[in-house]
């Protein structure tokens, strides 16, 4: 049966988006509103100690931005970035194991860069992909028993292999007398690891930790970039303040039957659209500090976070607690992050160059199976894939 090119029925469909486009434009007025009163309630805290002692005495399950030291509205211009200095970035990718294939093996591909500026010393951009395959790589200890891998544990599992894969990028700059800031893309915080069982978890933040110590002892600020934020722990900080109650306890919230919560007229609002009000170009906020249960793990290198004006838009940026209480890492971390963004036209060029690097599109992944199918046969190993899979390659209606 053909329906032409398009396998979606339009017809039905445009009542629906007009609908949709509808909604949209009436949500945007009230988006303005919550943005200007979320604005005014953060040039209310200019005396912040007080807001400070509630969110400690609070009870919420929102994240909220913690370990206050200074006006929220307070704004850090964009300093000098050094005359020279090294970025080193990585990023990975990966092909999920997948049942419906002819073995059961993963691959994860871990892409790096090395950026001198100011030297004249050319970049270095390597790839390596590494296939796991034996009885330990497939399946991990849970709760003294094993499990097989899934996506969410590769996942991980690659995260940990690009922190190391800097700090290996690091090791090999030792002896050179330039600043290096380490980048990743995305968060420092091993969110995943607060539902992990604790065997797990305890050998993967070990790792990690050490990680992270080597570039203390170094002294090399390590940030972790993350593009169009959607987090709210500074408007969740705000919603506490507007509450009426002390201590606050929102499992025993007294206004549940008011027609409006008193902290509802800011609810659905965004940190970066709330900062967007604030900064200019190449200015940052003051730093807080996630309060994200796992990070009670972490010691000194617990993820503090700032939001910062790289032009196009409003980033969040990471860092472990001994970059945030050193002014001068501090400074050079968001100088040198800037000038990435302005080289990247946006993003960090970096960043994005150690993604184009590393991402297995799906002719990749095709290749590789194909790859696996005969060196297969030339061993004289029996070849054989699911029927799903199989229909899914020659489908034909």
């Amino acid at each position: 049966m053909d329906n032409g090119p398009f396998m979606l029925d339009f017809s039905i469909l445009k009542s629906q988006i007009n609908q949709m486009v509808g909604e949209q434009r009436s949500r945007q007025d009230t988006y303005r509103r919550r943005a200007e009163r979320a604005l005014k309630e953060l040039n209310r805290w200019q005396d912040w100690r007080p807001l400070g002692a509630k969110l400690t005495d609070s009870k919420t399950s929102w994240l909220l931005a913690g370990d206050l030291g200074e006006p929220l509205t307070t704004r850090y211009p964009l300093v000098a970035a050094p005359p020279s200095f090294t970025v080193i970035a990585a990023d990975g990718s990966q092909i999920f194991p997948d049942r419906h294939e002819l073995t059961l093996c993963y691959l994860i591909n871990i892409s790096s860069i090395v950026l001198h500026y100011g030297t004249g010393t050319k970049p270095l951009l390597a790839s390596r992909p590494t296939l796991f395959y034996k009885e330990e790589d497939l399946y991990k200890a849970w709760n003294n028993r094993k499990i097989p891998v899934d996506g969410e544990i590769v996942g991980i599992q690659r995260s940990l292999m690009e922190f190391q894969e800097l700090a290996h990028l690091a090791k090999q700059l030792e002896g050179q007398d330039l600043p290096v800031l380490a980048l990743c893309d995305g968060t420092l915080i091993l969110w995943h690891l607060e539902v992990k069982p604790e065997d797990f978890g305890a050998y993967v933040l070990s790792k990690f930790l050490e990680t992270l110590e080597y570039f203390r002892g170094r002294r090399i600020p390590i940030a972790g970039y993350i593009s169009y934020p959607r987090s709210t722990d500074v408007i969740n900080a705000l919603r506490v303040g507007m509450c009426p109650e002390h201590p606050v306890n929102c499992d025993k919230c007294p206004y549940r039957q008011d027609p409006e919560l008193p902290c509802e007229p800011i609810e659905g609002m965004i940190d970066s659209v709330l900062f967007s009000h604030l900064l200019g170009p190449g200015e940052r906020t003051t730093v807080f500090k996630s309060s994200s249960k796992i990070l009670e793990e972490y010691g000194v290198h617990a993820v503090y976070f700032f939001y910062l004006n790289v032009g196009s838009e409003i980033a969040r940026i990471e860092v472990p607690q001994w970059v945030a209480r050193d002014r001068d890492l501090l400074n050079r971390t968001q100088a040198m992050i800037y000038d990435q963004a302005e080289k990247g036209h946006g993003y960090p060029v970096s960043l994005a160059e150690a993604h184009e690097k590393a991402v297995v599109r799906g002719a990749d992944r095709e290749l590789f199976y194909q790859f696996l199918r005969d060196s297969f046969v030339r061993q004289n190993l029996r070849v054989q894939v699911s029927r799903k899979s199989y229909k899914k390659k020659n489908v034909s209606i």
